[in-house]
């Protein structure tokens, strides 16, 4: 089968989820034998055109958080109209590629979409584009042959809102071992720091989170992975926040992060708006004690393996206190957090779900959105 990803920004992934998951299900397909492509718009590594076996396709878009995936996927549909025809289905990321999506469907080329959480609740978005958010995910409902969902909770939301039933895809989580010691190099000691990993978005929380820290009277620091490049007055007022002992690394990939994410005693998230966290997904692959707030999503995705609070500081900070106090409560969800992972969030099982959607939606299978709800109802116990 020929199968083009897009609505990203590119791969290898250096972003998020949606990122992460078209790049380890694009590597296990071209592995089963199939031929990808894959449609980039980040503004680097435009010279390599092939990763791991895919195809690297580069179109520029504008540099804005609002317009350039919108404008990415026009150009991505008329690239498969005119010059990559033979492609048989289309896998879009993100609603904001819905005008993509109709374009591909009105040429009578089947698109599958991911979308993730109920993105005009945003508190970065304005009147206008809520409005335009909710347009565009009710353009992607009504026009892609499949919408996959990777949260149950959300997929129940916008079957609901829009009466059409979808499917429940969750994300895969990669097993990392721990074996390096990079997190050294931070003068950071093994078990010995809260970790939170995430965008610095209002929505995650990451004040939350440093006054939490502070109140928890913990000696143990707060490492904190991410960055906005994009909003450098909201990043200046969370480090002004911050006490001595909460470390701002900044963006980290790779082993670097892993080895960063492996040793902490506890991944530690106060964000108020999921849909499967890819952050979390991979502290519990990584066999990390996860502190998470009690959302819905949060607690679909990590069931009882993993420690929530209320959504307040007060409440982060007393569990903060606990983990910080009692190593043995940090093992033990930490192994059930990994148990889970290897139960649920296998990337060879959601490579091949989504290789079954692609066959349905070209017409080689049958639909697999009622079967799949169904047995995988259960994910969220």
């Amino acid at each position: 089968m020929k199968i083009a990803i897009g609505g990203i920004r590119g791969i290898p992934a250096r972003y998020g989820g949606f990122e992460t998951s078209a790049a380890e299900t694009a590597i296990r397909l071209r592995r089963l034998g199939h031929s990808v492509s894959v449609y980039c718009r980040g503004r680097q590594d435009k010279g390599i055109k092939e990763y791991d076996g895919i195809n690297l396709i580069h179109l520029s878009a504008p540099a804005s958080t609002s317009l350039e995936t919108i404008y990415h996927s026009v150009r991505l549909a008329f690239h498969v109209i005119t010059a990559n025809r033979d492609v048989e289905v289309v896998h879009l990321y993100n609603a904001a590629s819905s005008l993509g999506c109709l374009l591909l469907r009105m040429a009578g080329i089947p698109v599958v979409m991911t979308i993730d959480g109920v993105e005009w609740n945003r508190d970065k978005w304005n009147w206008i584009a809520r409005l335009v958010w909710r347009m565009l995910t009710w353009l992607a409902a009504h026009s892609a042959n499949v919408i996959v969902c990777d949260s149950n909770t959300v997929r129940g939301y916008f079957e609901q809102k829009y009466g059409k039933e979808m499917l429940h895809i969750p994300y895969g989580s990669k097993q990392i071992q721990g074996d390096s010691d990079l997190y050294k190099q931070f003068g950071l000691e093994d078990k010995g720091y809260f970790l939170f990993v995430g965008r610095f978005v209002p929505e995650k929380g990451v004040d939350t989170l440093i006054e939490a820290h502070r109140l928890s009277g913990s000696s143990l620091p707060l490492v904190i992975i991410g960055d906005n490049d994009k909003n450098p007055d909201y990043v200046a007022t969370l480090r002004s926040r911050a006490a001595d002992n909460v470390h701002f690394l900044g963006f980290r990939y790779g082993a670097e992060y892993e080895s960063v994410l492996a040793h902490s005693r506890a991944y530690v998230s106060a964000s108020k708006l999921e849909g499967t966290s890819p952050s979390l997904l991979a502290a519990m692959g990584a066999r990390v004690c996860c502190l998470v707030n009690g959302i819905p999503e949060n607690r679909e995705t990590g069931g009882q393996s993993v420690l929530y609070f209320d959504g307040t500081a007060a409440d982060l900070a007393q569990k903060m206190a606990l983990l910080s106090d009692s190593p043995e409560e940090m093992e033990r969800y930490a192994s059930a957090a990994l148990d889970r992972v290897r139960e649920f969030y296998d990337w060879d099982a959601v490579t091949k779900r989504y290789l079954a959607t692609y066959r349905a939606a070209i017409g080689l299978g049958p639909s697999p959105v009622s079967v799949s709800n169904t047995a995988n109802s259960r994910e969220g116990a």
